[in-house]
Parts: C-alpha cells; sequence; structure tokens
C-alpha cells in the first residue's frame, strides 16, 4: 500500500517567536510543515519541492512578504501563497491582493482555531481532510 503523501506548508517570517509559536500550533496538523526566518530558504523549498502552501510574513529585511509572493507565483503558479501580517490593510499589501500575489491574508495576532481552519480550507477544501 502507497502511503499518501502529505501536503507540504512553509511558513517564513523573521521573527523566530511567531514561527516557534506556528510551529507548536501546526506541527500536529494533517500537512508536513516547515518554518524559516530566511527566505532564500523558503524560495528554496518552492523550487525544489512540492509546496502546497507558503505563509509568508510582510514585513521582512531581506525581501517583502510581498516580492517573495511575487517570485513563488511566478516559479510555483500552483502553490497557494497566503501573508500573514499585522499590517493587512497597507498600501503595500491591498496592492499585492490587487496583483494577485495571494489568495488570503491573515492578521496577526491570530486566533490559533482561525488560522489552522484556514489553512486547512486552502489545503483540503474543507475544516478537516477526508479519513482524518
Amino acid at each position: 500500500m502507497v502511503e499518501a503523501v502529505r501536503p507540504l506548508v512553509v511558513a517564513v517570517d523573521d521573527d523566530p517567536a511567531v514561527l516557534s509559536a506556528l510551529t507548536r500550533l501546526l506541527i500536529n496538523e494533517p500537512y508536513e510543515f516547515i518554518s524559516t526566518v530566511d527566505p532564500d530558504r523558503a524560495l528554496e523549498l518552492v523550487r525544489t519541492r512540492d509546496v502546497s502552501l507558503l505563509l509568508a510574513d510582510y514585513r521582512m529585511p531581506q525581501l517583502s512578504g510581498t516580492g517573495l509572493l511575487q517570485v513563488v507565483k511566478a516559479t510555483s503558479p500552483a502553490t497557494i501563497r497566503v501573508m500573514l501580517t499585522a499590517y493587512p490593510r497597507s498600501t503595500w499589501v491591498l496592492r499585492a491582493w490587487e496583483m494577485e500575489l495571494m489568495e488570503d491574508v491573515l492578521e496577526k495576532p491570530w486566533d490559533n482555531d482561525e488560522l489552522r481552519e484556514a489553512i486547512r480550507s486552502r489545503l483540503f477544501g474543507t475544516k478537516e481532510p477526508a479519513g482524518s
């Protein structure tokens, strides 16, 4: 029997505390979860693995979240792109939304249940994947 491949979710944020909180929240979800503070590492994963969903911070020193999402859209158009930001109504985030660089914007601080549900909904179309 062949085991089904779990979707891969990658989170990139320059704040290690945010990534630690996300890891604690998402580690037991029905998908593989990788977090990184380095946008280049996230891009490497997008280029070398089948990344189902990328969760990106907006404000990062090396590369803005919108810049990262733009590269991901061009490199891997099937990857679902989600911005996780404390600035969901900023001009740059709204422009990125209008340019269709992302499918969703989630706000920091987040509600744990809403964040898990948003990711599952994007990945599986429901709160729970079949057979979980």
